[in-house]
């Protein structure tokens, strides 16, 4: 029950992350490289503090820790540019594609089975993101580019997971992550010299902002996350998930007042089942333990 637990509260807090971003006022380089160099140093600093710092070995297990930085670099920069080149209904449709790429995945290299319930679980959480989005939902030729990106990033959120789960299995997380969040940030900072991307001159809610994403979608989210791959299956966790947008709308209706669509009821119902469904085996053995 403490990794559903665990679970639920980084998904709560990966949702923060549109909201936080939607609040900043710099480049998709910069932000990147501000949040995950900030969050590298703090981890670092906690680690040496705390005197749990330890030496690198440069095995195996290091490489998929880099090779996961880097597709954790990928995927957030193609999400971005999806973003900016396509609807965002059509983003979070195409991107909602990651499970069927994870499970494939975690198959492969786990020997992870796929259970009915999370295949029904998946539909119908599937069906609620897609009756959230549905009104706003176009396919056009000027939309390729970034629907092909959405679908690319899925991939490589897929690939950063089942690179992170490689990693852990040998690997304390706090040492992973910051291997990981170095990695990316130093992507990220190569993106910036490319693009010539400003570096100063922000206004104070861009500086927060950081911050926002630094505690909750990158410690509280992603390092949760990276925690649980150990311990919790591949096409779970990606299935899960789905409910981000569902959680990130509902933050977003309570702090800017976007409207919600007249399907948005039906589709919070939908996802709410499917997450019930998919944790069910779990909830009821902890309520019989405790009767």
């Amino acid at each position: 029950m403490l990794h559903i637990s665990l679970y639920f509260l980084a998904l709560v807090s990966l949702s923060t992350s549109p909201n936080w971003a939607k609040l900043n006022h710099m480049s998709s380089a910069t932000l990147g490289f501000y949040r995950l160099a900030g969050a590298s140093l703090l981890l670092f600093t906690y680690l040496l503090l705390s005197k749990k710092l330890k030496k690198i070995n440069f095995d195996r297990n290091f490489v998929w820790a880099l090779c996961s930085g880097f597709f954790f670099f990928l995927h957030l920069w193609t999400y971005k540019y999806a973003s900016k080149n396509t609807l965002v209904s059509n983003t979070m449709i195409l991107f909602a594609t990651n499970p069927v790429w994870a499970t494939l995945g975690g198959q492969v290299f786990f020997k992870e089975s796929i259970k009915p319930r999370v295949l029904f679980s998946y539909m119908l959480a599937l069906i609620g993101v897609f009756m959230l989005v549905a009104q706003n939902l176009q396919l056009t030729p000027e939309n390729h580019l970034g629907n092909v990106s959405a679908l690319v990033s899925a991939f490589f959120y897929a690939l950063y997971m089942l690179t992170s789960k490689k990693a852990r299995l040998h690997m304390d997380n706090s040492d992973f992550s910051l291997i990981q969040y170095s990695t990316c940030a130093l992507m990220f900072a190569i993106a910036c010299l490319s693009t010539n991307s400003q570096m100063t001159g922000f206004d104070a809610i861009s500086w927060w902002s950081v911050l926002g994403l630094i505690v909750f979608p990158t410690f509280l989210g992603h390092m949760s996350f990276t925690y649980l791959v150990k311990h919790m299956n591949l096409s779970l966790m990606s299935c899960g998930k789905l409910i981000e947008p569902i959680i990130a709308t509902i933050i977003a209706y309570f702090i800017f007042g976007e409207q919600l669509g007249s399907l948005a009821i039906y589709a919070f119902l939908l996802t709410g089942v499917s997450v019930l469904i998919l944790f069910w085996p779990s909830i009821n053995k902890r309520a019989n333990i405790s009767s």
